[in-house]
């Protein structure tokens, strides 16, 4: 057996990640149920959103980017707990979160005077 190209792994492992829906034999991709291709469309906007999220985490600058958008947002909530990513993406996108929230928290400034 000739060994693959760090592409094809790449490929061959996409693949396999993107059919998680069980498809009977024999059964034409026309014939799924609306559930079933719901369920394929989910499945690769999901790989998709993670495979970005974690070249975003990774570069060196991850700290410099805007806050995660939306649509991500949206992603790591339905999501995150089946996401996949390295230790060091995870903690990035800890911060990344934690960091957003502090922003948007909607502070009295005279609190500290009660």
């Amino acid at each position: 057996m000739t060994e693959l190209k760090p592409i094809e792994k790449q490929q061959r492992k996409r693949s396999t990640m993107s059919n998680k829906v069980i498809k009977f034999p024999n059964t034409p991709e026309n014939q799924l149920s609306e559930a079933q291709k719901l369920a394929l469309e989910m499945e690769t906007e999901k790989n998709m959103y993670q495979e970005n999220i974690e070249w975003m985490m990774l570069k060196n600058d991850w700290d410099k980017l805007p806050d995660i958008d939306g649509r991500s947002l949206d992603m790591l909530a339905l999501f995150g707990d089946v996401m996949k990513f390295t230790p060091q993406t995870s903690q990035r996108i800890i911060c990344k979160l934690a960091e957003q929230i502090k922003k948007n928290q909607i502070t009295d400034p005279l609190e500290e005077y009660y």
